[in-house]
């Protein structure tokens, strides 16, 4: 079986339009998400492309909006995960519900959306006048039947015929588009009631949602039956039936008459719509959450505190092929690391950055504990950069940077995760702004910034954790990837140097340079 041979596999790619559900959804919402730059930086467009084994476009866009999200319900979030974790170990359950949810597997089904939120079927002019007009048309053709003498009922009959032909002629093409919106959505009412059994409700919050609004779901199956009557999707264009039923709409309007009616009860109810596709959706991106879950073994629900604290213990990243676990503890303090360049310290600051972003949305991290503090974190991570856009990429840094000031300082967001600060001025100023901004960034958040200045290491010492990274020249590749607490005095660097062959003359002056470097620092 297909299904079956894709568990424990990462997702193939970001699927279709899996952003489309959040960003229509966020102009209106009043929930938290993870900002555009912070998304990024922290590669999280990628980790959601390895989470995505979703079924359908639906499941896909739920998950999307899941995880740029903050679930401020901690409950909530515990059920996500234990629900997850339910789905992993009982395969036939979660084939069961895949086998459900393939009849919403076509692309078209990420429009859906659309027709929910952002653009509704647009509802008819005059409606009362277009059924009075239709039953007019039946009347004049039954009178013309049975006085088939008077030539004039035929006449008017005939006018009327191509009235009505002309009228579908003009607005077919727009109608149309509408008529299939509408339609596209009824699957959602079968999958539901399928979702809805018995066997579901008990163990799945979604499942039990769906079999308590049966009463709506019938409601909104009656208000478009009709028009699924009059003007099916399936249909050949060839056949018999089609050309029956564009007889009877040219000669009466029913379809029109029927779409009027559809439409003002879809409109009414366009939330009823969008609760059944959310909960859907929702079930799919659990089945692929317990996916991942299966593919990373070593995960935890994470504690969530408003207490200072972030605390991760063997902390690890899902893009790394063979990754090195980490673990930190930050209780009221930020933290510099510091170290030199491929040591890791970007790495650790997106695996932090991840599973706080996790922890939130998700409900479970990557690590073997995790205490994470209730806050949205925001990243300016730096990243490959070319000499054209060096200045332009420098000053949307520091245009960032004091987004996060201002953030802080009201209170709207309590972690921060800054890559090199300021690393495109020179180094005197460097330092200086650096222990300005990240002083002031400590007082009102916790703040976990790297750094190659060491200088930066003493200056910040009062509220800021020192930890680094280093090179090791006596393991293969050079690095262990090992965060350590404290500063590093290691002189690791140049012993790189001297592995791979420098002369001995630039490793000496090398040498001599550092240490009169650092007694003229300690004087």
């Amino acid at each position: 079986m297909k299904l079956r041979a894709a568990w424990g596999l990462p997702g193939e790619g970001t699927g279709t339009l899996p952003n489309r559900f959040f960003d229509v959804a966020r102009k209106r919402a009043s929930s938290r998400s993870v900002d555009d730059r912070t998304w990024a930086d922290l590669e999280l467009p990628r980790i959601f492309a390895l989470l995505n084994t979703t079924v359908t476009p639906i499941g896909g866009q739920c998950l999307y909006r899941q995880l740029r999200t903050y679930e401020e319900d901690a409950s909530a979030l515990a059920r996500r995960f234990r629900e997850c974790r339910e789905l992993r170990q009982d395969a036939a359950l979660r084939e069961e519900l895949q086998l459900i949810l393939a009849a919403l597997e076509a692309n078209s089904t990420a429009y859906m959306v659309d027709a929910l939120i952002t653009r509704p079927p647009a509802k008819l002019k005059h409606p009362r006048l277009i059924a009075a007009w239709g039953g007019l048309s039946f009347a004049v053709l039954v009178a013309a039947i049975a006085l088939p003498s008077v030539l004039g009922l035929w006449w008017l009959w005939a006018g009327m015929l191509a009235i009505n032909a002309l009228a579908i002629f003009v607005a077919s093409p727009k109608l149309d588009t509408d008529i299939s919106a509408l339609l596209d959505c009824r699957p959602l009412l079968r999958v539901a009631e399928k979702l809805s059994a018995h066997r579901f409700t008990g163990r799945l919050s979604a499942a039990a949602q769906l079999a308590e609004i049966r009463p709506q779901r019938r409601q909104l199956s009656a208000q478009t039956r009709w028009l699924a009557a009059l003007a099916p999707q399936q249909l050949m264009v060839d056949s018999i039936e089609h050309a029956f039923l564009f007889a009877i709409n040219v000669c009466f309007l029913v379809k029109w008459i029927a779409y009027a009616r559809c439409v003002e009860g879809f409109t009414r109810n366009r939330h009823e719509w969008l609760r059944i596709f959310e909960l859907i959706g929702t079930l799919d991106a659990a089945i692929a959450a317990a996916n991942f879950l299966h593919r990373f073994p070593i995960h935890c629900a994470p504690v969530l505190t408003t207490s200072h604290e972030i605390s991760l213990q063997d902390a690890y990243h899902p893009l790394m092929s063979a990754p090195v676990p980490n673990s930190v503890v930050l209780e009221g303090r930020s933290a510099l690391i510091s170290g030199s360049n491929m040591t890791g310290k970007t790495a650790f600051m997106k695996v932090v950055g991840l599973n706080i972003v996790f922890a939130q949305t998700l409900g479970f991290c990557l690590a073997t504990s995790a205490t994470i503090r209730r806050s949205a974190v925001m990243a300016a991570i730096r990243g490959e950069q070319g000499i054209e856009d060096g200045k332009s990429r420098y000053l949307d840094e520091i245009q960032s940077i004091l987004e996060f000031v201002r953030l802080a300082e009201r209170g709207d967001c309590r972690v921060f995760i800054i890559d090199e600060i300021f690393s495109g001025t020179n180094t005197a100023e460097r330092i200086a702004a650096g222990k300005a901004v990240l002083d002031d960034l400590s007082r009102h958040a916790q703040v976990l910034a790297t750094t190659h200045d060491v200088e930066l290491q003493e200056l910040l010492s009062e509220r800021f954790e020192r930890l680094h990274f280093r090179e090791d020249p006596d393991v293969d590749g050079f690095f262990d990837y090992k965060l350590r607490v404290g500063a590093s005095k290691e002189r690791n660097a140049i012993r790189l140097l001297e592995r791979v062959g420098f002369p001995p003359r630039i490793i000496e002056e090398a040498m001599q340079l550092a240490e009169r470097s650092s007694d003229h620092q300690g004087d």
